[in-house]
Formats: structure tokens, sequence, C-alpha cells
């Protein structure tokens, strides 16, 4: 999935072609920017303390509202699932905050602009595709480069993939590692970000139906993508 920014609110990831979006491992009462780092780890990972310590640091240094994660193609056991992984470092998290895109997406693969319900503007980039198949690397190269992503975001198939998201339960889960939900019709859901992973989840659809099309083993190429996104002013 992918999207795109100017200064202001930026988001950095690298994904996984089959990946969909995280679930939030956060408490309710944490600072939202706490949240989506939160949110960026892997379902089934513990927080250390190590990891804890460099979230914090993150958040300082993007304090302008930057957060920093990045994606790796996994065929998830269950439809929906997401594996995200926390990566990169403090330089990175220092660049993100800065408003400035990375030095890959300058000359990215894709690039996509939207609207978001609250008004917000943006522009998300997505490129750097990585693996050890050049002939994988170059499929996804290709989908990002040929396909009308426009017409892939019809009204139709936002409107049926957000009563999808409407569906799916998500939760916070808690330090005692109890769980707080968070899915639709909690405070914690969020119209922007719902519209943000509809999005995203049906770029990503479609790129899996690309490779599965083109018979390309995503865990044996080692497939990654790195996206940026740029949405100024949204509150997440």
């Amino acid at each position: 999935m992918l999207r795109q920014t100017f200064a202001g609110r930026v988001d950095m990831y690298r994904m996984n072609p089959l990946s969909k979006e995280p679930v939030m491992t956060a408490a309710p009462d944490r600072d939202p920017l706490d949240v989506l780092l939160d949110e960026s780890s892997p379902r089934t990972s513990t927080v250390t303390a190590d990891v804890a310590v460099e979230l914090a640091e993150l958040q300082q240094l993007a304090a302008a509202e930057a957060r920093v994660n990045r994606h790796r193609w996994a065929r998830p056991a269950v439809a929906g699932v997401a594996s995200l992984v926390l990566l990169g470092g403090m330089a990175t998290a220092a660049a993100a905050a800065t408003g400035a895109w990375s030095p890959w997406a300058e000359t990215p693969d894709a690039s996509i602009a939207y609207s978001l319900p609250s008004g917000v503007q943006c522009e998300e980039r997505m490129g750097d595709v990585q693996g050890t198949d050049p002939a994988a690397v170059a499929v996804v190269e290709n989908f990002y480069q040929t396909t009308d992503i426009d017409a892939l975001l019809s009204d139709g198939a936002l409107e049926e993939t957000i009563a999808q998201l409407r569906t799916e339960d998500r939760s916070f889960i808690n330090a005692d590692g109890s769980r707080t939900p968070a899915g639709y019709g909690t405070e914690f859901y969020n119209a922007d970000r719902e519209y943000s992973t509809a999005v995203g989840r049906i770029i990503s659809n479609a790129l899996d139906a690309e490779l599965a099309a083109q018979n390309v083993d995503v865990n044996a190429a080692n497939l990654s993508i790195a996206g940026e996104a740029h949405c100024p002013g949204a509150t997440w």
C-alpha cells in the first residue's frame, strides 16, 4: 500500500508485498506518537527494554509527527494479518522530522495523492524495491511503474474495503499482555487512518495478485519495498 506528503506528517516504512496493516500495540493512554511507533512492532513480538528505549528516542527525534517503519512481505496465515518490523535508526528518524523526502523517494517507482476524510492532502511515494531475485524485483517495479493506481482506488473499492476493515478486530496490547478493544466504534478508531489503511490494502491486494499471476515466491525472493507518505496536518 502506498500514499503521499509535503512538510508536516511524514511516514516512512518498508513493506512486504503481502502484509496489510499492523495491530496496535500501545496502551490507550499513551501519547499518539508513541502509539504510532508501537503500531510498527510485529503482532507477536515483545517490546523489550532496548526496544522501548529506541522508540522513546525516535519519538524525541521525530517530534514533528514523524514515523519510521519498514514492512517486509511475508504471507500471513490469516488474511489481513500484518507483518511489520520497525527498522532504521536515529538518523532516519531525524531526517523524517525535517519533512524532506528520503533520497530514494526523489525518484520513486510510483506516487499517489489523495484526500483524507478530514480534508488533509496526502502524497505517498513507493520504490527502493529490494530482494534476492532480480526477476521478482522487476515484477514489483513494473507493477508500480505501469499500474493505474488511481483506477484501483475507485469509490466502490474503497467503500467495500472500509466496510471490511470495520468488521475486523483491533486492539491495543497492554504492558501486562491484556488487550483493549480499538476497532471500529471505539474512541481509538480514526477515520483518516481507516481511509489510509483501505488505500494501502487495495494496492497491496492488487500487487499480491500480480505476484501470484507471475508465480513469484515472495518469501524465497526476500522482497521488500520502501514507502514514504507526507500528510501535513494529519492527526492520527
